[in-house]
């Protein structure tokens, strides 16, 4: 019954009833940015399995145009192993970009979570230098409600420039406002980290602006074609006459929407604007349980009262509605020439150990954990590794307090036995106290204490935070 209801959102993937959906979806203004939905992989079997259900995608005549993660090239990767996880996801991931090549079927980068992003540019660059691929574009999603998106752009647009310079196809970055705020909440709590994201939805509707409007410039367009992703009108509208007034190539410009949401919407701006991109989420019956987390998006999206689309269907009906929605749009550009939001996420350890974080007033906070998804940290954290063969560290210390007999163990009871007892009659801010300076020890000793634990107790770096 629920797969019936929303039939309009996803699509069965089996090859007949997918056949049938693409048929009436497709025509000549509408195009289908098929995505094949799955479980978490969290084997190499279930990677090949999903590498091979988005090759059969590709090899279908109906099928142009598809969407995979990198998460979904291989099994889980050691957090700290980011060069490896290039490596391995790239060479994994070759056949699938060498068979839509030979295809002319396009290939577009997703990605979800923050800690993705570095590597699924790195992944990106990797996979395009190849000179087996220089001749074919391929796409990338970057979500503006990441400070770091423009920073993101231009990166990719200055290596674009140095590929189209060499002989090489253009690429395409598909630039959306993104929809995975819940999980980088969540992993924040986790972990002691500041939020990925911007603060507000009015600064990331700013950013999303601000990286179309660097973005969509004929020097720019001659390397990056651009996905203008999003149903929000306004936004929609403004693309368009960025695209007339400077003079742009349409070509060079994608429209994009989700299937089934604001058809009408939808019909009208591919009547505008020439063409429409759907993104198609398709999903087989046995596994349709994976989708449940992309239509609870999409309900967000529509009940949230920040989010255009609570407004969407009765714009044309209700003044208050539509003035709400320009008064939004109209404050997001307000703060465009604002200075550009720099990234939440600066930890580096390799320039030294960052100050512990101060217990807040009413509870306690631990020292945020290493972030392996910067930069700096996995430098730091190699530098860990490389000392480790031959390293002798911790175990003069080992032998020392080795206990081999049962009166060793019953000495070593015994010399903490009074310590605890003195322990226990300090009063509670002597102990409080006691405890603020061994955790500043620990922090200030955190690369020290990971050298001793990984050859010592072959514990990897990501257990020791």
């Amino acid at each position: 019954l629920l797969r019936r209801m929303v039939s309009h959102l996803i699509v069965d993937a089996r090859d007949r009833q997918l056949g049938k959906a693409i048929a009436a979806l497709r025509d000549e203004h509408t195009r289908l940015n098929i995505n094949l939905l799955g479980e978490a992989i969290l084997g190499q079997g279930e990677a090949d399995r999903r590498l091979e259900g988005i090759a059969a995608l590709i090899r279908r005549d109906d099928v142009d145009y598809v969407s995979v993660k990198v998460s979904a090239a291989t099994a889980p990767h050691a957090p700290y192993a980011f060069d490896e996880a290039v490596a391995d996801i790239t060479e994994r991931l070759t056949p699938l970009f060498e068979l839509a090549r030979d295809r002319d079927t396009f290939i577009n980068l997703d990605m979800e979570e923050y800690r993705d992003l570095d590597l699924t540019l790195n992944v990106f660059t990797a996979l395009l230098e190849q000179p087996g691929l220089r001749d074919y574009e391929a796409g990338i999603v970057l979500q503006a409600y990441l400070p770091d998106a423009l920073a993101a752009m231009v990166r990719l647009q200055e290596w674009a420039a140095r590929r189209v310079a060499a002989g090489g196809a253009p690429v395409k970055v598909r630039v959306v406002k993104g929809a995975n705020l819940p999980m980088e909440r969540m992993q924040a709590s986790l972990t002691g980290w500041p939020l990925a994201t911007v603060g507000s939805k009015q600064e990331a509707d700013t950013n999303y602006k601000r990286v179309l409007n660097y973005a969509l410039t004929p020097e720019h367009l001659a390397h990056v074609r651009i996905g203008v992703a999003g149903h929000n009108l306004f936004d929609v509208a403004l693309a368009h006459r960025l695209i007339e007034r400077r003079g742009l190539d349409p070509a060079a410009v994608e429209f994009e929407m989700l299937l089934g949401m604001a058809t009408g919407q939808a019909a009208a701006v591919r009547a505008d604007v020439g063409a429409l991109l759907l993104y198609t989420p398709v999903v087989r019956p046995e596994e349709f349980d994976v989708a449940i987390s992309y239509l609870v998006r999409r309900l967000e999206e529509g009940a949230s009262p920040e989010n255009f689309m609570s407004a969407v269907f009765d714009l044309d009906a209700d003044a208050d509605l539509f003035a709400r929605e320009e008064e939004r749009f109209r404050a997001s550009l307000r703060h465009l020439d604002a200075a550009v939001p720099r990234p939440n996420r600066l930890q580096d350890r390799s320039r030294g150990e960052d100050g512990p974080t101060p217990a807040p007033v009413d509870g306690f906070a631990n020292t945020p954990d290493t972030d392996p998804a910067l930069p700096g940290n996995r430098e730091w954290a190699r530098r860990i590794l490389a000392a480790v063969p031959g390293s002798d560290l911790g175990t003069d210390t080992v032998r020392a307090h080795r206990a081999t007999t049962a009166d060793d163990a019953r000495a070593a009871i015994a010399a903490t036995a009074d310590p605890g007892a003195r322990w226990g009659s300090l009063p509670g801010p002597e102990r409080a106290a006691a405890l603020d300076a061994v955790g500043r020890a620990l922090h200030a000793g955190r690369a020290l204490l990971l050298g001793v634990a990984t050859p010592r107790t072959g514990k990897a770096l990501s257990q020791g935070r």
